[in-house]
């Protein structure tokens, strides 16, 4: 028989054996409870993101819309504020003039067979064509390529001369450096409108001269605000060739003033 001291013995091993077993289920709920609530927490800060991402990006999108709205009411009103509902936000615009720099390039890609044009006069505010005419003590404009590529351009020089509106063409090729040797020549006249076509490659095209080109237009930028989440839109307003122009652009031909 065990005495009474063995048996205490093993009854209190025994109560310390539950008692760790006890004590490991209890560790492994815990590291299980926050297991889960860290993957809860997770999967709540994840949808949070993505919530705020999809709002911010409607809200973007609703300002890229107002800004849109503002340059609209500004071609048909002059007005560089617009005002819309509350879901349609506002909209501030920054207007200015384009060209008028011995630099001159819309810095974007012309598609071969696509043409660029560049005006040498200046535009009235009805849109008519004006009598300050590109003039240079050296009649020669430089024609580059802003990647200094090498290829063939067509270009058509536009010029008045007495009542006659005259088309020259003339194909021409860039050396190393991407700009054509020695220049474009202008033709004796008054100057009105370049016309450049890239031949079998696309160029980013600018025009170099000892005097600054006339305006070709506004650049428009637009900022929509729609509940304090802002967009900016900026586009180049150009100014458009007269449909009289473009009977000598298409004839290739002249065309008189009468």
């Amino acid at each position: 028989m065990k005495s009474l001291l063995s048996y205490k013995v093993e009854r209190m091993n025994k109560k310390t054996k539950n008692i760790k077993q006890q004590g490991q289920v209890a560790l492994m709920v815990i590291l299980a409870s926050a297991l889960i609530l860290t993957l809860g927490l997770s999967a709540s800060r994840q949808a949070t993101v993505e919530t705020k991402i999809d709002t911010d990006q409607e809200m973007l999108k609703k300002a890229f819309n107002a800004a849109e709205s503002g340059i609209e009411h500004y071609f048909g009103t002059g007005s560089t504020k617009y005002t819309g509902d509350e879901l349609q936000g506002s909209a501030n615009l920054n207007v200015k003039n384009f060209g008028d720099s011995q630099k001159l390039s819309f810095n974007s890609v012309t598609l071969p067979g696509d043409t660029e044009y560049f005006w040498l006069v200046d535009r009235q505010i009805n849109g008519s064509l004006g009598s300050n005419y590109y003039s240079t003590s050296n009649p020669s404009i430089s024609i580059c390529d802003l990647d200094k590529k090498t290829g063939t351009y067509k270009i058509s020089y536009f010029y008045l001369s007495g009542s006659t509106y005259t088309r020259s063409n003339q194909v021409v090729t860039t050396d190393s450096t991407g700009c054509i040797d020695g220049g474009f020549n202008l033709l004796a006249g008054n100057s009105l409108l370049l016309t450049v076509t890239p031949i079998g490659w696309a160029s980013k095209i600018q025009l170099g001269g000892s005097t600054n080109f006339p305006i070709q237009g506004e650049e428009i930028s637009s900022t929509g605000m729609v509940s304090g989440v802002n967009n900016t839109v900026t586009i180049l307003n150009r100014y458009e060739v007269p449909g009289f122009m473009l009977e000598a652009i298409t004839s290739g031909g002249k065309v008189t003033n009468n």
